[in-house]
């Protein structure tokens, strides 16, 4: 039994295998491109500063949402899609959606979408399970409907941490061509991530890559790399 669970748990945090659909956690390329993208928003407490940041820089992010905060915020989730940038799903009430019935998941998924439509979201919905966590019910659930699961590749643990040099170094030291990038922007303010999204775009421009959403760094690749 042990063991069974023990296999369930790597199955639910793999991030190049689940059992149905496609996921991708990076893309093989050569090209120094590299997908910034943010979770948890939208936050009054950070995402209009991340928002002026992108700006500033002229870069385009992805941000995947957590429903009840694009209900509790709705006219800063429309500035988000207004501004060029890429909004995703990422659940309704960010819960772990593994040992949950399908309708439950589906309501999750199926109510987030409404939400992002109305922001202002033409086209594919990309989704990321909250936690990265996924087992059986939600990828059978998104390859019914064709749907790519978006995972990362860069994990700086921006959640757990708001050392920015930390951050930033975490970022710098495990970033490659095809890597997707994630950070938080959603509930209480986090100036450490902010601080090291600004040395992250000025460092790795000095490098010479350049930063996409997830859909167009999809675009030079299809097959998702190994787990690290």
């Amino acid at each position: 039994m042990l063991a069974v669970l023990a296999g369930l748990y790597q199955l639910s945090k793999a991030r190049s295998f689940q059992v149905f659909g496609e996921l991708y956690a990076r893309v093989e390329t050569q090209q120094k491109m590299v997908a910034l993208t943010f979770d948890d928003g939208p936050s009054p407490a950070n995402t209009p500063a991340v928002l002026e940041l992108l700006a500033r820089h002229q870069v385009k992010a992805t941000f995947f949402m957590v429903g009840r905060n694009i209900e509790a915020h709705r006219e800063l989730a429309a500035r988000v899609a207004a501004e060029g940038h890429q909004l995703g799903n990422h659940s309704y009430s960010h819960t772990r959606l593994v040992f949950r019935s399908p309708s439950f998941v589906q309501e999750e998924i199926s109510r987030t979408d409404a939400l992002l439509r109305e922001a202002g979201v033409r086209g594919e919905i990309l989704f990321r399970a909250p936690f990265g966590k996924k087992l059986f019910v939600l990828p059978w659930l998104l390859a019914r409907e064709h749907r790519k699961d978006i995972l990362f590749d860069v994990v700086p643990d921006d959640h757990a941490t708001q050392d920015a040099a930390l951050i930033t170094s975490r970022i710098l030291e495990a970033a490659r061509p095809g890597s997707i990038i994630l950070l938080h922007d959603g509930w209480a303010a986090k100036p450490g991530t902010l601080e090291a999204t600004d040395r992250i775009l000025q460092s790795l421009k000095a490098q010479g890559y350049r930063f996409v959403t997830v859909s167009e760094l999809l675009a030079l690749g299809t097959n998702p790399a190994p787990d690290l």
